[in-house]
C-alpha cells in the first residue's frame, strides 16, 4: 500500500491544514511561554539603572573630572579600612595630604554599595575621632563583596564635594 502526500505514514488519515494549524501554534506558543518566562526573569532580577539620576549625572561629567583631577594636583589620599564581620563592625577613614599630614573635612560621608541588590546598601556619617581620622560604627551587613565609596568636603568655600576615594572589601 503506497501513501500519498496528504496521508499519514501510520495510517491515521490524511494530515489535514488544521493539523498545521496546530502545530504551528503550538511551536509559537511554546517560544511565547519561554520568552515570557526570562523576560519575566530579567525584570525582577535586574533593578535598573546602576547610577540613580544617570542623567545629571552625564551633565555632570565634565565637573567630576575635573574635581578629580584637583584631587590628583593636591596629592589627597585616604586610607579606608573595615574591621569586623556581618555581625558588626567599623569604617575607619584617614584623610592624608600629599606630605601624608592629616587632612580635615567639614564632613565625610561613606557609601557601603552591595554589587547585586540596592535595596541593601548603606549611607554612613562618619564622625571624627581626631585630625584627618574618621570612624562609624556598622551592624546588619551581609557577607560578600561591598564596595566602599567616600565622599568627603575638604573646602568649605566650594559647594560639592572635594574628595572622593573608592575601595571594595570581602566582608566574611
Amino acid at each position: 500500500m503506497s501513501t500519498t502526500l496528504a496521508e499519514q505514514a501510520d495510517g491515521r488519515g490524511p494530515f489535514k491544514a488544521w493539523h498545521a494549524l496546530l502545530w504551528f501554534l503550538a511551536f509559537f506558543g511554546f517560544m511565547f511561554i519561554v520568552n515570557g518566562i526570562f523576560l519575566w526573569t530579567a525584570i525582577t532580577t535586574f533593578p535598573g539603572e546602576d547610577v540613580e539620576k544617570s542623567y545629571a549625572a552625564g551633565l555632570d561629567y565634565n565637573s567630576a573630572l575635573a574635581r578629580r583631577s584637583l584631587q590628583q594636583e593636591k596629592g589627597w589620599a585616604a586610607e579606608i579600612g573595615l574591621v569586623g564581620t556581618s555581625q558588626g563592625g567599623r569604617i575607619h577613614v584617614r584623610l592624608l595630604t600629599k606630605d601624608a599630614a592629616a587632612l580635615s573635612a567639614s564632613s565625610v560621608t561613606a557609601y557601603l554599595r552591595h554589587p547585586a541588590d540596592r535595596a541593601m546598601d548603606l549611607l554612613l556619617d562618619l564622625q571624627p575621632i581626631s585630625a584627618g581620622e574618621y570612624a562609624a560604627d556598622i551592624t546588619g551587613i551581609h557577607p560578600g563583596i561591598w564596595t566602599v565609596r567616600l565622599t568627603a568636603d575638604i573646602d568649605t568655600e566650594h559647594e560639592g564635594a572635594d574628595f572622593e576615594a573608592e575601595r571594595e572589601f570581602l566582608i566574611p
